[in-house]
């Protein structure tokens, strides 16, 4: 029996196929080949546009999901707040930072100070670099910390105390220190090639002074004077030649209780004096055409007839 008759008899409309339709089927369809037919549900049929809307829908609420969970895990992660990222905070006057901070390139700041009663501390693998820099200005001042030494380039280096006062100042024209004292300690004392202008030079307490030139003379210059004192103790001055002492227009004057010139030569007696001896201990001092002085009888002419003694 075909399917047109058998549809007539049970008074049911039945198409080829899945689809239910008036037509007969052709002659070509039979009943084997209606088995292999895949028959679709009728929601997918009728309404598929509704079921893909509905599948849109229930992915967008996936992603929605997906995005919340990823911001949820973001802040919790990074400690965000009304009030900065984790340890930085937002403040009135800038930035406030908790612990650590690493910083890959340039940090561009007015001021870093550290919190109270507490260090700060900055490292670098490799150099330290500090920039000062106007845009209208060519000149800059940069202070590089490296491995092994500390460079400054600037017209001026300035150090000042707490109070604000300048302790030491460098720069190409002079070097100035403005302290009460400048201790140098060690063995080799301090090394100056050309000159030193102080209005005082003293040793510390327990220690002596010593002005020393190893290869060169010494020279001491002032435009009005220049005191040696020595309040509890002795100035002595040693000399491997001569010791010289010039004045151009005053005077030598050698103000003392007691003057003592020893090592001087005594010159020969020419006429022996008829009083007692203990006079002999009593000499005159005499000088010779050349400066030297030399030693004569009280009683005597102040001359000598050794030519040894002027010599």
């Amino acid at each position: 029996m075909s399917i047109e008759d058998k549809s007539g008899s049970t008074g049911v409309v039945r198409g080829w196929g899945c689809t239910p339709t008036d037509e007969s089927p052709p002659a070509a369809i039979t009943s084997n080949d209606r088995s292999i037919t895949k028959c679709w549900p009728n929601a997918f049929i009728k309404g598929w546009r509704r079921t893909a809307l509905y599948a849109i829908i229930v992915v967008l609420m996936i992603l929605v999901f997906l995005n919340i969970a990823l911001t949820l895990w973001i802040i919790g992660t990074l400690r965000l707040s009304m009030k900065g990222i984790g340890p930085m905070k937002i403040v009135k006057d800038g930035i406030h930072l908790e612990g650590q901070a690493w910083i890959l390139d340039n940090l561009v700041a007015s001021s870093i100070t550290s919190q109270m009663a507490q260090p700060i501390t900055i490292r670098s693998h490799r150099n330290f670099t500090v920039l000062v820099h106007e845009p209208e200005l060519l000149e800059q001042a940069t202070f590089v910390i490296k491995r092994d030494g500390v460079e400054i380039s600037g017209r001026t280096f300035e150090v000042r105390d707490a109070q604000g006062n300048s302790v030491f100042r460098a720069s190409k024209d002079e070097v100035r220190v403005q302290a009460n004292t400048m201790t140098v300690n060690g063995v080799g004392g301090l090394t100056v090639r050309n000159a030193v202008q102080a209005p005082h030079v003293r040793a510390p307490p327990g220690s002596d002074l010593v002005l020393e030139s190893l290869t060169r003379r010494l020279d001491l210059q002032a435009p009005q004077s220049i005191l040696f004192e020595s309040r509890a103790g002795n100035i002595d001055i040693i000399s491997h030649s001569d010791i010289k002492l010039n004045s151009v227009v005053g005077a030598i004057r050698i103000n003392a209780s007691n003057i003592i010139i020893g090592n001087l030569k005594e010159a020969t007696i020419v006429n022996e004096s008829p009083k007692n001896t203990w006079t002999k201990k009593v000499y005159q001092l005499c000088a010779c055409a050349t400066g030297k002085l030399f030693l004569a009888a009280s009683d005597a002419l102040c001359e000598t007839q050794d030519e040894k003694v002027c010599r």
